[in-house]
């Protein structure tokens, strides 16, 4: 494979935090531009330019490059293998161009090929420093990307790849170990489309509308310690963040439109996709916590629920759950409870007032994006049994990959794939796996638990009346609503 001459001197993309500040955004941008529109000129007025080319910096790094010229660089060899960053960042990216079944295919070709094309490939060492090579492939794929081999052929592929070179019992256990590892992952997820499918069939089996009383009712009665709730809310974020696949990502972010990203999309079996099952969750825990205070008609009562719900989100805060604590403060910002006037005039404002700052979206939400990277910065530096928990939210985290995604050109004009828009999206979603794979450590709740996952909320229209029960409408414009809403019961 030949590189052009022509391309040395770009400076490969340098590397960024997952979510980005709208300065840095801007930047890495401005960067990437520059970088694309150099390649576009060299390859047009390159001499040498062929299909097969691989477009490189002066340090080896890889630019851009036909779509089969980057697959065979993926493809070890007895003395090559890419490193880690080229494997993760072509496997996320190029399934938008090849499905993993024909990746697989031609990486199985191609090892086979290499394998026979050389009679020291089959002396030990030769086999032994193959096996090596294969296996970080394999590593990578497996781990990093294991819903990928969900197919019967993925699997059996796989096994193929790994006994190439695989010639004593050192190499056969690392190939049984790599095996054990993506099982492990397979079953995680199918237990988990069983459970996501069995509480929706609940949730949908559960009409009961929440009912209102004069004494203290709900989650507060329950557990009235914040801490206490922001842990078991961290335990089901983690559940579904970690089972949100990075290969769901990518196909959702070429596929959707920014506003539908992910939402609406089912596996073959009909379960929800989990992007889309953990967009529910974030408005189910919005609709919870406005429920939560409409549930408490005497108004010391939704006092004291509108400043518990605060302190969970404050909790959340501290522990790492952006996602949760977003939730709840939307939740509380909703009509039906933003109009509640004689309410809000005995809660302790400064408490939300500093949460609805981190909500503020102005700056592209740059409040919120200075607490998360001090959140990362504390995750990477803890040691021991300290916090790494972040969980970033959500849905604007999908809006910052789709920004990425779609910001640069992913095919250049001379038909090469771009290799550092690839990178540039594969950086980012090297955090989340990281993030998603932190180990939540709080003690269970169970009660709770069950509590925050099946107990009924309602939608705007319901949400409304029992708001106008809490506080009678006074505005013109509020009684004509709640005429409206009770003329339509």
């Amino acid at each position: 494979m030949l590189s052009t001459q022509s391309a040395r001197g770009y400076s490969t993309l340098p590397r960024r935090a997952a979510i980005l500040t709208s300065s840095q955004s801007q930047t890495g941008m401005i960067s990437l531009t520059q970088q694309v529109n150099a390649v576009r000129l060299d390859t047009h007025k390159s001499d040498t330019f062929e299909q097969n080319d691989l477009v490189l910096d002066n340090s080896g790094a890889v630019l851009s490059g036909s779509r089969d010229a980057l697959i065979r660089r993926l493809v070890p060899t007895r003395d090559f293998c890419p490193d880690e960053a080229y494997i993760f960042s072509l496997l996320v990216n190029i399934r938008t161009f090849i499905s993993p079944h024909e990746l697989m295919q031609k990486i199985v070709q191609y090892c086979m090929f290499a394998q026979n094309a050389d009679s020291h490939n089959f002396a030990k060492e030769g086999r032994g420093r193959m096996f090596a090579h294969i296996l970080r492939l394999c590593s990578e794929w497996a781990t990093n990307i294991p819903y990928d081999f969900k197919t019967e052929y993925m699997r059996t592929r796989l096994n193929e790849l790994l006994r190439l070179c695989a010639v004593d019992k050192t190499y056969q256990q690392k190939t049984t170990d790599l095996q054990a590892t993506l099982r492990s992952s397979l079953n995680k997820l199918d237990r988990y489309e069983k459970a996501v499918a069995n509480l929706q069939k609940a949730l949908s089996e559960n009409t009961t509308l929440p009912e209102q009383s004069d004494s203290m009712t709900g989650l507060f009665l329950m557990c009235n310690d914040a801490k206490t709730v922001a842990q078991q809310l961290t335990h089901i974020e983690m559940e579904r963040f970690s089972m949100v696949g990075v290969d769901e990502i990518v196909q959702s972010l070429a596929s959707d439109p920014l506003s539908e990203i992910g939402r609406h999309s089912k596996n073959k079996e009909g379960v929800i996709s989990s992007i889309s099952f953990y967009i529910e969750w974030f408005n189910r825990l919005s609709a919870f916590a406005a429920i939560e205070v409409l549930k408490q008609t005497k108004k010391r009562n939704r006092v004291a629920v509108f400043e518990f719900m605060i302190d969970i989100a404050k909790e959340c805060c501290e522990i790492g759950n952006f996602n949760s604590m977003m939730a709840i403060v939307a939740g509380l910002s909703l009509p039906a409870v933003s109009r509640l006037k004689k309410t809000w005039c005995r809660v302790e404002k400064s408490k939300l007032e500093i949460l609805q700052h981190q909500l503020d979206p102005s700056g592209n939400f740059l409040s919120y994006r200075a607490t998360i990277k001090a959140a990362q910065w504390r995750a990477d530096s803890a040691r021991g049994n300290q916090p790494k928990i972040v969980i970033p939210f959500f849905v604007l985290l999908l809006k910052d990959l789709f920004l990425i995604y779609h910001g640069h050109p992913r095919i250049l004009p001379n038909a090469h794939l771009n290799f550092m828009a690839f990178n540039q999206l594969a950086e980012q979603l090297r955090d989340v796996i990281q993030w998603k794979s932190t180990i939540c450590t709080f003690e269970k709740n169970p009660q709770v638990l069950q509590y925050l996952l099946i107990t009924a909320v309602s939608g705007e229209k319901d949400s409304m009346l029992m708001s106008f029960e809490c506080e009678p409408p006074e505005s013109s414009s509020e009684r004509e609503q709640h005429k409206k809403l009770r003329g339509g019961k």
